[in-house]
C-alpha cells in the first residue's frame, strides 16, 4: 500500500502552486474533477482568476523558499490547504463507490487520516524545491463552467513542467478541483488506485484505513 499512498500524494504538492515531480505518474492524484457544483454568486474574469492563482502560488513559494523547520512549514501550509482545497470532498471522491458502503465512523476516520497523510507528504518534500518559481499562461473555458489555467513550473537544474489547473467557483470562491499533466487528469486515476486496492482486500474499507494509519505512524 505504501506505493499507492506515495504515488497519490506526490501530486498533492502541485496544489500549492509550487511543486510537481518531473515525470507525472499516471496513477496519481489528489484532486477531484467531478464534485463541486458551480455557484453563480461571483463571476471571476480570466484576469481575476490568474491573479488569484498567482497570489496563492506566491504564498506557497514563500513557504518553500524560507528557512522553516518541517513543523513550521506544516503550520504555515495547513491554513492555505484548507482554504483553497476541498480536502473532505477530495477524500470522498478518491474512495469512489466504497464511500457508500463505508460506515459513518469509517467515513469520518478515513477523511481525518487522508488529511493527515496529505499534509505530512507535502511538508516532507517542500525542502527539496528551494528556488522554485512559476509563470502563468492562458486561461480557457472547459466543461461545467470550469476554467483551465496553464502554468509553467521552473525548478533549479530540472526541466520546466507544464501544469493545467482546473478551477471552479464554489460558494463564490475559486477552488482547485483537478490538475492535468501530460494529458492525464490526475483525479480519475487516483480513484482507480484506491478502489482497486480495496477490491483486492475483499472490499474492506478498513484495509485502506489501516494502511493510512501505518503511513502516519511511520512518518518522521
Amino acid at each position: 500500500m505504501k506505493r499507492h499512498i506515495n504515488k497519490f500524494l506526490l501530486p498533492a504538492l502541485a496544489v500549492s502552486g509550487i511543486i510537481f515531480g518531473g515525470n507525472i505518474p499516471l496513477q496519481s492524484s489528489i484532486l477531484c474533477s467531478e464534485a463541486h457544483a458551480y455557484s453563480a454568486e461571483t463571476n471571476y474574469t480570466d484576469s481575476q482568476l490568474k491573479d488569484w492563482l498567482e497570489t496563492t502560488g506566491n504564498q506557497m513559494v514563500a513557504i518553500v523558499n524560507a528557512d522553516y523547520s518541517k513543523t513550521q512549514q506544516k503550520k504555515k501550509f495547513l491554513p492555505i490547504l484548507n482554504k483553497y482545497v476541498d480536502v473532505d470532498g477530495i477524500a470522498k471522491f478518491c474512495l469512489g463507490r466504497f464511500w457508500r458502503v463505508a460506515t459513518p465512523e469509517q467515513q469520518q476516520e478515513y477523511s481525518q487520516l487522508f488529511h493527515q497523510v496529505l499534509v505530512n507528504s507535502i511538508t516532507n518534500r517542500l525542502g527539496e524545491y528551494k528556488g522554485v518559481s512559476f509563470t502563468i499562461g492562458e486561461v480557457s473555458s472547459i466543461e461545467g463552467n470550469k476554467k483551465s489555467i496553464q502554468t509553467t513550473l521552473k525548478r533549479p537544474k530540472q526541466p520546466d513542467v507544464v501544469i493545467q489547473w482546473i478551477i471552479e467557483i464554489k460558494n463564490g470562491n475559486p477552488m482547485v478541483v483537478d490538475i492535468v499533466g501530460e494529458n492525464a487528469s490526475l483525479a480519475v486515476t487516483q480513484r482507480g488506485d484506491y478502489t482497486s486496492f480495496i477490491a483486492r482486500h475483499q472490499n474492506n474499507v478498513g484495509a485502506l484505513i489501516d494502511a493510512l494509519k501505518r503511513q502516519i505512524q511511520n512518518h518522521t
